[in-house]
């Protein structure tokens, strides 16, 4: 018999008071974990509902979570929080130290060679045009601090007269230097490196401009820096090169899908820059340097895909769907292309708008979605997802009431889990307070037929614990 768990935990600890104006409102400190069937708001501030988390990982492993919230006398702000590699929730501090009368999504978060955070994002202060804070270019926020304070520079990113999403990446040479572009129905503009405030006016963009490029998303892998992008005119998904050089444009399998936001974009290691997407109603992952791409099961009808990727290779993958469809995550394997057989099904929001997906290991997956509960305001929710095992028990039948030995071989998507990573992975099981069925088998209540002989497509569960559940699959 197999028995499958699909295993989902949500670990996120209550808000916690700034202290760095403006204020914000917390969570009570009773709500410190949640349980494995709810997900949690990061903050009160409400939010449009069109807003996307933006996403970086430190060297620590710590999860960086900035978005844009709406205030009652309609002017913006961005929210930051970061979420430890255990789930739990840190302060949550606005960044500029003034609310903005116009602030865009979505925004780009980055991790600078010296660990510090860097925001991307476009907006105007208070709509005058001869203020430098009004539509002059991509601005940017840095933290060194890990996000407790912000300072805003009086420079650009690139250069820029209008809003709109941003994306940013660094180039591959040793300078650290940010890469920062933005995609509309003219092209796609970028700039490498930052522009003060005496030079915006001279500045130039580099851009192309025989495609337009919605949802445009930039990763380096290897020596280069890439941009994938969906195009109206050319009713396609592209990949090409901006840096060092520009090159062609590489169409991918499929026609265009209409974004709800940027293109989900990771450099893998091993095999390079991979996006994922829907065609047709269904999710691909796109191998890039192959053109190739990879089905994954489960997820059809969505609106949006995220994708997150680890040092080692694993993937996951999200999706985000209309009223009725739940959002739901799997996991790829460290090497080649398996993927969960289903995914995991996340707690159900009324209305999602938007998901992100951040990991810090093979185990745990964070996911970050926008959405609201029935006259409730848009909110950031996070939950989070633990990687599924699939048991198979040996021999596949017993009878009930009789003592015997059975083994049970587990395995995830990279096959056979055992030794010391197999230990590891039950302690991190155990901690997500999902344990392993224990022996010996009596402590196992199969459903019984006629004949008293257990049958493999039953419920099992533990007698002790009857929250620990398995189902058993041929």
């Amino acid at each position: 018999m197999l028995v499958r768990r699909v295993l989902s935990a949500l670990a996120l600890a209550p808000l916690v008071p700034a202290g760095h104006a403006p204020a914000v409102s917390t969570a009570s400190t009773a709500d410190a974990r949640v349980t494995p069937s709810a997900r949690t708001p990061l903050t009160a501030s409400a939010g449009p509902n069109f807003a996307q988390a933006a996403v970086a990982r430190t060297a620590d492993g710590t999860q960086h979570v900035v978005w844009v919230v709406d205030n009652a006398d309609r002017t913006h702000n961005y929210e930051h929080t970061a979420i430890s590699p255990s789930g739990v929730q840190g302060p949550v501090h606005r960044i500029p130290a003034s609310n903005w009368g116009q602030l865009s999504t979505p925004v780009d978060l980055g991790v600078n060679a010296d660990g510090s955070l860097r925001l991307a994002f476009r907006g105007s202060l208070d709509g005058n045009t001869a203020n430098f804070f009004t539509y002059k270019g991509v601005y940017t926020a840095v933290s060194g601090d890990g996000g407790a304070t912000w300072a805003v520079p009086r420079e650009v990113l690139t250069k820029s007269i209008s809003d709109g999403g941003v994306t940013m990446a660094y180039v591959p040479d040793g300078t650290g230097r940010p890469i920062t572009g933005y995609g509309d129905t003219g092209g796609f503009h970028w700039n490498v490196g930052l522009v003060p405030e005496a030079s915006v006016e001279t500045a130039t963009v580099q851009e192309f401009t025989d495609h337009d490029a919605m949802g445009a998303s930039l990763v380096t892998s290897g020596g280069g820096v890439y941009v994938v992008y969906q195009s109206t005119r050319a009713n396609g998904i592209f990949a090409r090169q901006v840096w060092p050089t520009l090159g062609g444009p590489l169409q991918a399998p499929g026609t265009y899908t209409n974004p709800g936001q940027p293109m989900a974009l990771v450099d893998r290691p091993g095999v390079g820059p991979v996006a994922a997407y829907a065609i047709n109603g269904k999710v691909v992952l796109w191998d890039i340097g192959a053109n190739a791409t990879h089905a994954v099961p489960g997820m059809d009808g969505p609106n949006n895909v995220a994708l997150a990727v680890l040092p080692d290779g694993h993937l996951w993958v999200a999706a985000q769907g209309p009223i009725g469809y739940t959002p739901r995550v799997s996991r790829v394997a460290a090497r080649g292309w398996n993927v969960d057989r289903r995914p995991v099904v996340l707690d159900e929001l009324y209305s999602t708008f938007g998901i992100e997906v951040s990991s810090a290991g093979a185990l745990r997956a964070e996911l970050l979605l926008t959405g609201n509960e029935v006259a409730e305001p848009s909110r950031i929710h996070a939950m989070s997802a633990l990687a599924q095992l699939t048991v198979k028990a040996s021999p596949r039948r017993w009878r009930v009431g009789r003592d015997q030995r059975v083994v049970f071989k587990v395995t995830d998507v990279d096959g056979a889990v055992a030794g010391r990573e197999g230990a590891r992975r039950r302690q991190a099981l155990h901690h997500g307070r999902l344990r392993e069925v224990q022996h010996p088998v009596p402590r196992l209540q199969p459903a019984e037929d006629d004949h008293g002989q257990g049958e493999e497509d039953e419920l099992l569960h533990r007698q002790d614990d009857p929250e620990d559940q398995a189902l058993i699959s041929p």
